[in-house]
Formats: structure tokens, sequence, C-alpha cells
């Protein structure tokens, strides 16, 4: 996911899937590093993470160098700023704290034990075949040599590894990755603000985006090139990806019996969105938005919580129209479609459909209907009886009934968000969720029916355990598939094309 050092082949980190806009060519990274360093580097395999403004921040070093000494630092910070910040830290006591805290904290210890052996896979991955000078004896070092944090001595190994496991893991808990964010927070703001090491050159700007839906909550951090055209169809310059993640939260439960939002939804709902700022600003965010969908327009008291939460985390925040909603969705997910589009995002608590055909005039509509709304509604028992199916497609129908002619007939139909891309990662059979497989996966009706079949015959705690399944998505899939379907059906589409980039991409294209 990162590109090789001196290729200049794209750019991207382990949360994301992006093209190489606005980042150095590779010869000029080389001299970037360089220019950091005070020296030429060594032993450097990749760029593990970027800096906000485009350059080079942590690099991924070989276990041997190029004469074959051993190497134990596998992630090395290069950014200036972040190497001070952690040279202060370390003359405040920063070693002796965190060795005192991993020998006492056993939250902390879990952390950092699942960071060394993250750590230590990624550099046995980089290991030539033997034999070594040492034997392997590097291979099995901790953390910039020593074993453990209890004897640890570099706290610039520490931020390089964190930062860098934070834009390059996907399967650590979210337990995990706030230690990770709490030890990073000691560091203070890591990041300069004025792009020094690229002296003049490409630039681009880091924002993040937090969208508070029916069902989750999702967070997409990436780079933004400094000039973009928004808001048109002219518009090409996609965000870079740096980390995208989601959370189920199930912030609509309920919902539909008394129209306000439970406290126990909200308080979870406030824990991920918390915890997401956090991280966006680790990795250096200059602009975070959080964005109210589904579940903060309908609920009476959706507005207020979202705008709490702003005032309370000190970032931009609020509930967007159902109207706008579409259209950030639609510019997300389909920024690298070209043509006559229709696109559809099947959320938790409504469904945008929205199409901009050759005449440049785009048509978008929010419905009433989503995977969570519609389980709640319709699907009473696990898995969901024949009868309740039923009535739960005829809805869906009588809903598409008077957009058919609208939105039937484009080039393609593109659809966005968590039950397209849970479908597509089933169908390709996935042990492991990977946005960039399911990015432009092309998804038949019948591929769809036929994991529909395999979904209604497994009870939820059995679809919970089927491998890609997001947590918390085990027990709304259905509906959410069976929504997608009907609309194909309906809408005579044989084919959908499935986009990892969605209302998250465009927000960030468009905010701050």
């Amino acid at each position: 996911m990162s590109r090789e050092y001196r290729s200049g082949v794209g750019r991207g980190n382990g949360g994301g899937n992006g093209g190489g806009s606005g980042a150095p060519a590779g010869d000029d990274v080389a001299n970037i590093i360089q220019h950091q360093l005070g020296r030429p580097a060594r032993g450097v395999a990749d760029i593990a993470v970027w800096c906000p403004h485009g350059a080079p921040a942590v690099v991924r070093t070989r276990p041997y160098l190029e004469d074959g000494e051993p190497f134990p630092t596998t992630f090395y910070l290069t950014c200036p700023s972040a190497k001070s910040a952690a040279a202060e830290l370390e003359a405040a006591g920063g070693v002796g704290r965190l060795r005192t805290e991993a020998a006492q904290d056993v939250e902390l210890s879990g952390a950092l034990e699942w960071l060394r052996e993250w750590y230590r896979a990624e550099r046995r991955r980089l290991a030539p075949a033997g034999p070594h000078c040492d034997d392997g004896a590097v291979l099995e070092a901790g953390i910039g040599g020593p074993v453990d944090a209890t004897s640890a001595t570099c706290l610039h190994a520490y931020a390089a590894a964190l930062v860098a496991a934070l834009a390059n893991t996907l399967d650590a808990s979210e337990p995990v990755r706030a230690q990770w964010v709490q030890l990073l927070e000691r560091y203070g703001d890591i990041w300069c603000h004025d792009a020094r090491c690229l002296e003049g050159g490409p630039r681009l700007r880091r924002r993040a985006a937090i969208d508070v839906g029916t069902n989750s909550v999702r967070l997409l951090v990436a780079d933004t090139a400094t000039t973009t055209a928004l808001m048109s169809p002219e518009y090409s310059t996609s965000p870079i990806p740096v980390v995208r993640r989601a959370r189920v939260t199930r912030l609509g439960e309920g919902l539909v019996r008394d129209n306000h939002l439970t406290a126990a939804a909200m308080a979870r709902t406030e824990a991920a969105v918390e915890q997401y700022v956090k991280e966006a600003r680790a990795l250096g965010a200059s602009v975070v938005i959080i964005v109210g969908t589904s579940a903060t327009r309908t609920a009476v008291d959706g507005s207020e919580f979202v705008k709490r939460l702003g005032e309370r985390l000190g970032v931009v925040a609020g509930v967007v129209t159902g109207e706008t909603e579409a259209r950030l969705a639609f510019f997300g997910a389909t920024m690298d479609v070209p043509g006559d589009i229709t696109f559809v995002d099947v959320g938790g608590g409504s469904t945008e459909l929205v199409r901009w055909g050759n005449d440049d005039d785009l048509v978008s509509h929010s419905l009433n209907l989503g995977c969570v709304r519609h389980t709640e509604r319709f699907l009473h028992t696990d898995p969901p009886s024949s009868d309740q199916l039923r009535r739960l497609r005829e809805h869906v129908d009588s809903v598409l009934a008077a957009l058919v002619e609208v939105f039937s007939g484009a080039d393609t139909l593109v659809a966005g968000g968590g039950t397209a891309t849970t479908l597509a990662a089933l169908n390709l059979g996935l042990q492991r969720y990977n946005p960039d497989a399911v990015h432009h996966t092309m998804l038949s009706r019948e591929q769809i029916r036929r994991e529909i079949d395999r979904l209604i015959a497994l009870s939820a705690a059995d679809r919970a355990a089927l491998p890609s399944m997001q947590p918390g998505r085990a027990d709304v899939i259905v509906a959410g598939a069976e929504i997608l379907l009907r609309i194909m059906e309906n809408l005579g589409y044989g084919l959908v094309l499935v986009s990892e980039r969605d209302l998250l991409d465009g927000t960030v294209a468009a905010g701050g």
C-alpha cells in the first residue's frame, strides 16, 4: 500500500487507497529525506507515513542494511518537527514514565504488546532470506531494539511506530488504538505548520470528516491538493486516503418508536466520535468536520446532539439535509467514474439516490429506506421469515415506483456505503476486509441474490462470524441487501459498481 522508495509510482498508507496526486516524485523523496536527516538514508524500503503537507514523515526500514548490518528500528522518524517533539518529551523524563507505566498499566501494556508484535511482523516481512550475521536476532527485537516498553530507551522509535500503526493497521481494536492515541498526545503537536521540508514544492492539506450515521460512525482522514475545483462535474482531484475506519454504534436504535435518541446510543456514538477526532488530530488533520445524517435529521434532539459534540470537541459539526448528503455522497463516490451515473447509498436510516446526467442536471432524492430502520420495522425474527421479507420488498417497491423514470437508464449504477461494500467483500470471499479489493468491484443481481439467500439461512450470530463482516452489521445486512437489490430490479440495472468513496470523500474535498 505504501509506494516503493524512489519509484514514484503512487502514494498511500495502509488505511486507504489513494493515487499519487500532490506527492513528490521518487528522486525528490530521496532528496527530501536526505535534507530531513542531514545525511543519505540507509535501508529504506518505502514511506510508511506522509506528513500533512505531503512530505515523508516515517520511513519503513529493512532489518539488515546494505552492508548486512542489523538495524532494529523498522519505523524511523524523518520529520524534523516530530523528532523535535520526541526529543523534548525524552528530556522531560518521558522514557522513565513509559517504562513505569508499561510495567504497571495492564491496558497500556496490552496495547504496546499488540504494537510490538505488529512491528516484529513488519520487520520479518522485510527481511531477506538468511543466513544473517546475527543469526536473525534482530528479527526478534522489540521497538527500536529493547525487548519491550519496560526497557525502552528511545521515544523517537515509539513515535514512529505509533504513527505508522495508526495509519497502516486495519485490525487493531478500538481500545488498543485509543491507547496509541493517548501515548501520541504526550508528544504534543508533532507536525510543523509551514511545510518546511518541501521548500516551496507541492503541498497537500490533511483534512478529516466524521459521518455520524444511523448505524455507524465513520472516519476518513485524507490529503487534498491546495487548489481544488469543488462540487462541479469537472472535479477530478480525489482525496488521498490516510485512514478510513468505521465503528457501529447504532445511534438510530429505537428511533422509529418515539423519534428521540436514546441515552445509551448517544453515549456509544459520542465515545466513537471523540476517539476519531483525537485520532485525526494525531495524524495531523488541520480541519475536522462532523456530519450528522439520517438519524440526527429525524430525531427531535438530533441537531442539538451534533451541535453539542462539535462544541465539546472544538470542531465543525452540523446536520446536513438529505439533498446535501446525497450530493456530497455522489461527488465522493463518482469522482473516479465517468459518464452518466446513478448513485445509490443504502444507509442505516435513509437511502440516497442521485443522478447527474449528460445535461449536467443533478437530481437527488433522500428516501426513508434504511438497513436499521427497516430491520426494526419489518424483520422481527432471526433469521427473518419469508413473509417478513416479502413485506419489506413490497414496501421498497412502493417507495421506488415514482422514481423509476428519473433514475433508470444511466451508463453506470454506482453504490457506496457499508451495505454495498460488505456485499462486495462477502462475494469476493475476503478473509479480511480489504478496501483496495472492494473498490470498483462489480456485482450482478444474481450475485447479490445468492449472498442474500446465504445470509437469510444464517442467524445473526453466524452472519457475524463470516470473514470481513463488519462488527455490528450482521443483524441489519439482510435488510440493506434487499433494499439495494430492489433498487437494481426496479430501476433496471443488472450490474452495480461498488465504491469505497462516498459522503466522507465529498465532505473532505469540499470542507474547510
